[in-house]
């Protein structure tokens, strides 16, 4: 490696840390290269080092069809299949055996809230992970005094509510400012308003011992692709060049166990269902899926600057660009030379 190259590392290294700061630092062999012979012990140290968030889905079920989630091209309104409690005390068990205390998030394209089991499952997950950060992405239209107290004391340490509008209601500030207003008058509380936007308005609900952060978005104008599964948010002049760090610091697990690559790709659309890298249902260990040559695959193929292939040629979730896209690829290129992997950029 060049000394300029030694350079750019080091001072990319004494940096604050943030998100794509982890990123640099999770790009190692063992997260880049397959092992065939990588002991259990190092499986579950490369979990360890590289991943903040565990994404699950509690169940399948969800009580909206909004125009900018794939929910609205496919059923999940009749779905109700919960996540296999054995299948949830198994990744709590794994989580557990690596101390895990980074972020348990219950969501995907479900409905937490909309199943009593929710209140368990929190439960659960503080028992096993108490240094975790469990939070819920919710809708609000099942958030009452009750089961906002039963979260708390359940364990929770966030409860985030993402307000959407009523059907054929278009997204505006006023309407959104209307909808998170409704949600605390059911929900009992006096809402606190944040920043206002052309397209986001945010507001807390103040609760004794959980921070409760309400956020309404013009997700029809910022919202993602998900795969190219809405058709209305493909953008086909655009071609993402920007490394991904999802695929390094996300685990995220589907109601029946699929693990997919990111937030985005769903195991239960036809159009991702090549994108599964593993079935927790079938025994197999989350960190033998994050160490396995599929997982390995996806994030050699993310982690540099360069045009990417689908589903995430169009995706503009994370996307870096300008000046600081070539920063990070700078600060990639170096601690690729300084590890000695070579890494295709397509």
């Amino acid at each position: 490696m060049t000394a300029l190259l030694k350079a750019i590392f080091r001072r990319w290294a004494r940096r604050p840390r943030d998100q794509w700061d982890h990123f640099v630092a999770s790009l190692t062999r063992e997260a880049l290269e397959v092992d065939p012979a990588m002991s259990d012990a190092d499986k579950r140290a490369l979990f360890r080092r590289n991943v903040t968030l565990v994404e699950l889905e509690p169940h399948a079920f969800c009580n909206r069809t909004c125009t900018f989630c794939p929910n609205s091209t496919i059923d999940r309104l009749t779905v109700k299949t919960t996540l296999d409690r054995a299948l949830f005390e198994s990744i709590l068990r794994d989580l557990a055996s690596v101390d895990y205390r980074h972020v348990l998030r219950f969501a995907r394209y479900s409905e937490p809230m909309a199943h009593e089991h929710i209140f368990e499952m929190v439960a659960m997950a503080r028992r096993a992970l108490p240094k975790a950060r469990i939070d819920i992405v919710t809708n609000g239209d099942y958030l009452k005094p009750d089961s906002i107290r039963r979260l708390r004391d359940a364990g929770l340490s966030v409860l985030r509510v993402s307000v959407y509008l009523q059907p054929r209601v278009a997204w505006s500030a006023p309407a959104a400012r209307e909808a998170i207003a409704r949600v605390a008058k059911r929900a009992e509380l006096e809402p606190v308003w944040g920043v206002t936007t052309e397209t986001s308005v945010g507001a807390t609900f103040p609760y004794d011992r959980l921070p409760i952060i309400v956020f309404s978005h013009n997700f029809d104008e910022i919202g993602y692709d998900r795969g190219q599964l809405v058709s209305s948010l493909v953008d086909r002049e655009y071609v993402r060049r920007s490394p991904c760090f999802l695929v390094f610091s996300n685990f995220t697990v589907d109601f029946d166990g699929k693990v997919m690559p990111c937030c985005n790709l769903r195991g239960d659309h036809p159009q991702h269902r090549e994108f599964v890298l593993g079935d927790l249902a079938r025994k197999e260990s989350i960190f033998d899926v994050y160490a396995s040559p599929r997982f390995t695959e996806w994030r050699r193929g993310l982690a540099t600057v360069g045009d990417k292939g689908y589903p995430c040629a169009t995706c503009k979730q994370k996307v870096l660009d300008g000046p600081r896209l070539a920063e990070i690829g700078r600060a990639v290129d170096a601690k690729l030379r300084a590890i000695g992997v070579t890494v295709s950029q397509s």
